[in-house]
Formats: structure tokens, sequence, C-alpha cells
């Protein structure tokens, strides 16, 4: 058993099951790699969507209005003026 092991034959068994070791290592770097790049990807978006939020929530319906708009003050944004004032006190009349 020892001389089969030692010839050839055992040398090729070697080199094939090391072959094979390195390939599945290798995939499985891979595929680790692949994950924590996913991983970081959605980190990325979940903070530039933290900052957004913080944005949109600091603006008020005109300037949301606005902005959604391209910039600039908007014809259509100036309907608002009324609307939200009545919005945030709705017992009060115009």
């Amino acid at each position: 058993m020892i001389a089969v092991l030692t010839g050839p034959i055992g040398k090729a068994l070697a080199v094939v099951a090391l072959a094979a070791a390195l390939l599945g290592v290798g995939y499985w770097k891979g595929h680790a790699d692949s994950r924590a790049e996913q991983l970081r990807d959605t980190l990325a978006a979940i903070e530039k969507r933290e900052k957004i939020d913080e944005r949109i929530q600091g603006l008020d319906g005109i300037a949301l209005c606005n902005e959604l708009l391209g910039g600039g003050v908007h014809d259509e944004c100036q309907q608002l003026r009324g609307v939200e004032e009545d919005t945030r006190h709705p017992g009060r009349r115009r």
C-alpha cells in the first residue's frame, strides 16, 4: 500500500487532490468576496438613502415640490402655499 502512495500513481493522486482542494478554496473565496461586495453596496445604498431622507424631511411641501420639478420656483408649487398652511392648522380658515 505504501509503495502505491509513494509511486507515480500516488503522486498523481496527491496532485489531483491538491488541485481539487485549491479549486474548492478559490471557489469559496470568490463566493465570499462576492457576498462581501454585495453587503458593502447595500450599506452604501442605505447610507445614501438616510442622507436623502434627512434632507427631504427638512423640506416643506413647497420646497419639496420645487426640488422634485428640477429646482427653481414653479407655478404648480405656488398653488400648495395655502394648502400646506391648512393641513398644519386644520381648524384655521383661509
